[in-house]
């Protein structure tokens, strides 16, 4: 039966490419808008390690190779800028960052670390960072300046990054091997904190690791960000005020001041305008995808009278016509998503999972999955009933 139903399909190789080609694309931007729309609902409800009331974002504009370069008299501008934002009443606590959260400016790089490839993301920060964002070591410490000094740059990792570099071993005390040829630093690890998603909500797992900034220049760029937690109640009149105070401290700089409650609303936004249009897409694709089906369904159903009535002269009843084409459309289907289900399956070489968690990319196949088959089958519902409906004789008047 399956031999005969490949048969009639290739013998219709032209009109099936078309309709091939439509499913295909049609799986494919599914997949595209379902994994994308389940990674998002599947991290919404998780803590994103930090807190974010009450925290704003002071940005520096400076030159960053200056920075790379451990210029003093940058560093020491910096520093200025710190103590006099954290010496303001409003202040609770302030801290350098140099990727802070929800602002999609990202540091990574892969390290070797015994003996395996660990992908991690970095965070230069300074050691009233924890204090600032409300973070709490599961694990030994935060900075502090016992690690004044050190040959080492002391490290803290959140826990996804403490998993996928030492599994269930505590990573208290390791150190990390250095790179000669890119000229990092050996690291030890100092502390561990929970899972910190730096773009909050819509972001995956990623491996989190935050360098010391040390205060003597020892090791550590200059933060372009500082984070400033103020006392609630803060009126936003003392935006102004600090950017005056700061301006003041460093006037050859430019400072820009912004709330993480607004850029977290903006980087919603952001993530989730192409999910929309994709979704928007995705519906008038699959509807017109629907529409043409039926009809080349309903079209090559009509151009096969004289086979069908053959078949009913010869003693095939109703139901077996209509199990047929609907056999010949699900074999359609396979073929187009067995080319899709080839091609998605490459993503994860190409790095998908840094993007999308491994269950948002299996659910999105499995869901894309039952609609196509789901949607291929449901129009071909009214083609094959009245493939049924066919008798002998309207055979006799086609000829």
């Amino acid at each position: 039966m399956i031999r005969h139903l490949l048969k009639l399909v290739w013998n219709r190789k032209r009109a099936n490419a078309l309709i091939i080609g439509e499913i295909l694309l049609s799986f494919l931007v599914l997949f595209a808008v379902l994994t994308s729309v389940v990674s998002f609902a599947s991290g919404w409800g998780r803590p994103v390690g930090f807190d974010r009331a009450n925290v704003w974002v002071l940005q520096m504009d400076f030159d960053f190779m200056a920075s790379e370069k451990g210029d003093p008299k940058l560093r020491a501008t910096f520093e200025r800028v710190l103590r006099e934002t954290a010496s303001l009443p409003q202040v609770e606590a302030a801290g350098g960052s140099n990727t802070p959260p929800y602002s999609f400016s990202t540091n990574s790089g892969s390290r070797t670390i015994d003996g395996k490839e660990v992908y991690l993301m970095y965070d230069d920060v300074t050691d009233g960072f924890a204090k600032a964002m409300g973070l709490q070591p599961i694990r030994g410490r935060w900075f502090n300046a016992e690690d004044d000094g050190t040959a080492y740059q002391p490290v803290v990792l959140d826990a996804n990054a403490a998993r996928a570099a030492y599994g269930d071993a505590d990573p208290i005390g390791k150190t990390i091997a250095g790179d000669e040829k890119s000229g990092e630093k050996a690291m030890r690890v100092v502390g561990v904190v929970p899972e910190y998603r730096k773009d909050g909500e819509s972001m995956s797992r990623g491996n989190m690791v935050f360098r010391r900034v040390a205060p003597n220049g020892a090791y550590g760029v200059v933060p372009r960000n500082l984070m400033v937690r103020v006392r609630p109640g803060t009126s936003a009149a003392f935006e102004e005020t600090l950017l005056d105070r700061v301006q003041r401290v460093a006037p050859e700089m430019s400072f820009n001041l912004d709330n993480l409650e607004r850029m977290r609303r903006s980087a919603h936004r952001f993530v989730l305008a192409p999910v929309i249009i994709g979704g928007i897409i995705a519906l008038f694709l699959i509807s017109m995808v629907a529409l043409g089906l039926t009809g080349v369904l309903w079209q090559n159903v009509t151009k096969r009278t004289r086979e069908l009535g053959l078949r009913r002269a010869m003693g095939a009843s109703g139901s077996t016509v209509r199990r047929q084409i609907l056999a010949e459309v699900g074999l359609l289907a396979t073929i187009a998503l067995a080319i899709g289900l080839l091609l998605v399956l490459q993503l994860p070489v190409v790095g998908i999972f840094t993007v999308f968690p491994p269950s948002a990319f299996v659910a999105g196949i499995v869901v894309s999955l039952a609609t196509v088959y789901a949607l291929t089958l449901l129009c071909g519902l009214y083609p094959s009933w009245f493939a049924s409906r066919l008798q002998p004789a309207d055979a006799l008047r086609y000829e």
